[in-house]
């Protein structure tokens, strides 16, 4: 596959960040192009780089993940990584297109994640 999906990963946490890396780098149709460790860090880098796929926790210092979706301008795809189950109560959860429970190591269950957001762009 030539055009690979360009993925953003935002997470506070290093060890997540670096399973979702792993996983993402196992899966041909997509590529890292960055992480970031802040809500802030990641917002900017949203829309500086505009990634088609951004891997975010919900819960991190300063902005939460859903103060970061209030706040971009771009609007790729979202799949939530996260450990708490109160994420689908929230307004925002129509620009979610899936999501990832902490934590992630099922190849199997992360490509379901990945294909559930690249099928919710057809629909």
């Amino acid at each position: 596959m030539t055009n690979k999906i360009r993925c953003l990963i935002i997470d506070d946490d290093p060890s997540a960040r670096a399973i979702t890396k792993s996983l993402i780098a196992q899966d041909d149709r997509l590529e890292c192009i960055g992480e970031c460790e802040g809500s802030t860090e990641g917002a900017l880098s949203i829309t500086k780089n505009k990634p088609d796929l951004v891997f975010l926790d919900l819960m991190m210092p300063g902005l939460d993940g859903y103060e970061v979706l209030e706040v971009i301008e771009y609007n790729p795809k979202i799949i939530v990584v996260t450990s708490s189950e109160d994420y689908k109560s929230d307004t925002l959860s129509h620009l979610i297109s899936g999501y990832i429970y902490k934590p992630v190591k099922n190849l199997e269950l992360f490509k379901e994640a990945v294909d559930t957001a690249i099928k919710k762009d057809l629909n």
